[in-house]
């Protein structure tokens, strides 16, 4: 789905000394596309306001977080369902995993309200309603255990798809004359 790895940005993003991490901006840069803010860069600059970097990797990490945006607007816009968080590979560690889509679910409740500061969560629909109150809880979750087993694994993919469901409903409930028409080949 991303045209960057979460990897390669982490890269990118270490290099620009940025504080926040692949997931977390990934997370802010959907939240503030959800809430309407597609034309307001307050994310970009909230990402990058404490970039320690070069000029060069700091615009290197402009262009990829705008290249990202871009991505992510298309694939909510579409509404086919490809839409999915950045986050790290199955070869990392679930631990770790589980810790970084923490961070992703931080960032978009962040960008949504960097982007829609008016926005009331009592003013959206049950469900995505709903769906902002359970990323609440999963910013906060993290992973107790030893072993990375197979109900584990199960357990964190489920969340993954909630979370991906979720932020593609709440997309579809805050931004409705954005969506492309069925059939539409980008």
């Amino acid at each position: 789905m991303h045209a960057t790895s979460f990897t390669d940005l982490k890269e990118i993003l270490n290099s620009a000394g940025t504080v926040c991490g692949p997931a977390e901006c990934h997370g802010t840069v959907c939240g503030a596309l959800c809430a309407g803010a597609d034309g307001d860069e307050a994310w970009l600059t909230h990402l990058l306001d404490e970039a320690k970097g070069s000029e060069a990797s700091r615009s290197a990490g402009r262009r990829a977080l705008l290249e990202l945006c871009d991505l992510s607007r298309s694939l909510l816009q579409a509404g086919t369902l490809e839409f999915a968080p950045l986050l790290p590979d199955d070869e990392t560690g679930l631990a770790e995993r589980t810790a970084e889509l923490g961070e992703w679910c931080q960032g978009f409740l962040y960008g949504m309200g960097l982007a829609g500061a008016r926005l009331q969560l009592e003013a959206l629909p049950d469900e995505a309603g709903e769906v902002l109150r359970d990323m609440g809880q999963i910013a906060q979750a993290g992973f107790e255990g030893d072993a990375d087993d197979d109900a584990d694994e199960a357990a964190y993919a489920e969340i993954v798809e909630y979370v991906r469901v979720g932020v593609q409903l709440i997309y579809e409930e805050l931004q409705p004359g954005t969506m492309q028409p069925a059939g539409t080949v980008h």
